[in-house]
């Protein structure tokens, strides 16, 4: 799976009667987000001071992130990540659902409502499956001094998870509080980010030209980046509307230059 499988697989909160997709408002950005920091870690791409660069052409094995780095390659200009993240199709998280679906992560029924839309009702999630994803997450968040250093892709996933707000989905109610709380302090974006990542380093890795610390630092960018854009835009907005209610998913919207 990738980061953006098990972004989407965190944010089908399992609670009530029936799954449901949670902060679906931000969850199309953030699936983006999550494109780009697998491409960053592959050695793909990096994030520049203006413009998101590619280092290597080379085909990565899935499909969908194999696209996203060639509509990078014939952007021109190269994209900034503020623009890239700004126009994620809006049919991104009706392909990562799909994607779930073919790997019989989760179970839907299609229906058509009132206004002819094709609607998702969620009938189950991959519990198991979803939980080996959460053991990570919760690996990320218990990490600190003494303990081995957190994965960088699960670093990148839990940062992902906080911002787009999936976290009361990941660690629901009252009981969740303190997980919570845990995750937003190990994946705070800029210096606090950077200090989880040398605090958590082996001795002689703790400092900034480290191999552990670059690799931390594009999670605390693509975090910036995303709570700028989500204070851009409104919830009620058009550009973040996806037809979500607490039991289904309906196709629809424009596509962009990730197509």
């Amino acid at each position: 799976m990738t980061m953006g499988d098990e972004l989407l697989l965190l944010a089908m909160g399992t609670g009530r009667r029936h799954p449901r997709i949670r902060s679906e408002n931000r969850l199309r950005i953030a699936l983006s987000a999550a494109e780009l920091a697998e491409l960053c870690l592959a050695g793909r791409i990096a994030f520049g001071t203006r413009r998101i660069e590619i280092l290597d052409p080379a085909p990565v094995e899935d499909r969908r992130l194999n696209n996203v780095l060639l509509g990078l390659g014939r952007t021109v200009p190269p994209p900034s990540l503020h623009d890239w993240l700004r126009l994620a199709p809006r049919s991104l998280i009706t392909e990562y659902f799909s994607r779930l679906e073919d790997q019989k992560a989760l179970r839907s029924r299609r229906r058509r409502d009132a206004a002819g839309r094709t609607r998702h009702d969620i009938l189950s999630v991959d519990v198991l499956r979803r939980r080996g994803v959460l053991d990570r997450l919760d690996a990320v968040t218990r990490s600190g001094p003494g303990m081995p250093p957190a994965d960088p892709r699960d670093l990148a996933l839990a940062v992902l998870v906080r911002v787009a707000d999936i976290a009361p989905a990941v660690y629901p109610g009252v009981r969740g509080a303190a997980a919570r709380r845990r995750l937003a302090a190990r994946t705070a974006t800029g210096t606090a980010l950077l200090a989880s990542t040398q605090a958590a380093a082996p001795f002689g890795e703790g400092d900034a030209e480290s191999p552990a610390a670059q690799t931390f630092l594009p999670a605390g960018q693509l975090a910036k980046e995303l709570v700028k854009l989500y204070s851009e835009v409104t919830t009620g907005d058009q550009g973040l509307g996806h037809y979500l209610d607490s039991g289904g998913w309906s196709d629809g919207g424009a596509g962009s230059h990730h197509d």
